[in-house]
């Protein structure tokens, strides 16, 4: 149970998001990102993929079209109703990520990609995709880099500051530390990726760097830049086995 302390936390974080997204900065990332992940999480249609703190809903509209069952999850009304402009044909629910509404062992599919780090208690954020996780599950988790190369630059180096994401609870760790976050807690990593953001390949693409036209230097960069120091890293898991007795 959530204790009332975090209960208040969530109260006025979610009033925060729902500012954040009511004011057209909506956390996106570009279009390939999200057909990316998708193609990596390598779903099958029939089947249902829930989308933890889901956004604009730009995964949600890529699974739909390829026959999944798709449901949104998110504890801004404001990140919703952007949802259901973008994947009119899931569900929707408005939850936190650290309660979820589903019966445990019901999903094939979970995602929580760039949010888990903003949850007030990270380690529950995971419990909870476990729970909810069919044993033959898989879920996608995208998370930041304490150690990105450009932040180190820009940021460390020449001004002395933390990276930031501008988001109003961060947390940024290296490879390592996310993934033993996330075995501690009941997944089982089976396959890792870095992202340094992805060459543009429609016209939402090149909204999206118009949008934010620093970034098209952190793309110029990232051949060669090494996994370690990666923007972020994408975790493929599978819930942990239980050992035998």
């Amino acid at each position: 149970m959530i204790n009332s302390k975090v209960q208040i936390d969530l109260v006025r974080l979610s009033a925060q998001y729902d500012t954040i997204f009511s004011s057209n900065n909506n956390l996106r990332d570009s279009d390939s990102f999200y057909r990316w992940i998708f193609q990596k999480l390598n779903a099958q249609p029939g089947k249902a993929l829930v989308d933890i703190a889901c956004g604009s809903g730009r995964l949600l509209y890529h699974a739909s079209r390829a026959g999944l069952r798709t449901i949104g999850v998110d504890f801004s009304a404001e990140a919703l109703r952007l949802e259901r402009e973008v994947a009119p044909s899931s569900d929707l629910v408005l939850a936190d990520g650290q309660c979820l509404p589903f019966p445990g062992n019901s999903i094939e599919y979970v995602a929580s990609l760039g949010s888990l780090e903003h949850f007030v208690d990270v380690e529950r954020g995971v419990q909870e995709m476990v729970r909810i996780m069919r044993p033959d599950g898989l879920a996608a988790i995208f998370l930041p880099n304490a150690f990105y190369l450009a932040d180190l630059i820009w940021w460390v180096w020449r001004k002395g500051r933390s990276p930031s994401h501008g988001q109003p609870l961060e947390r940024f760790a290296a490879f390592a530390d996310w993934a033993e976050l996330l075995e501690r807690n009941g997944l089982k990593v089976c396959q890792n990726y870095k992202y340094n953001f992805m060459f543009p390949r429609s016209r939402l693409d090149w909204e999206y760097y118009r949008r934010f036209p620093h970034k098209l230097l952190y793309l110029i960069v990232s051949p060669f830049i090494p996994f370690n120091l990666s923007y972020s890293f994408l975790y493929i898991c599978q819930k942990a086995k239980c050992p035998s007795k």
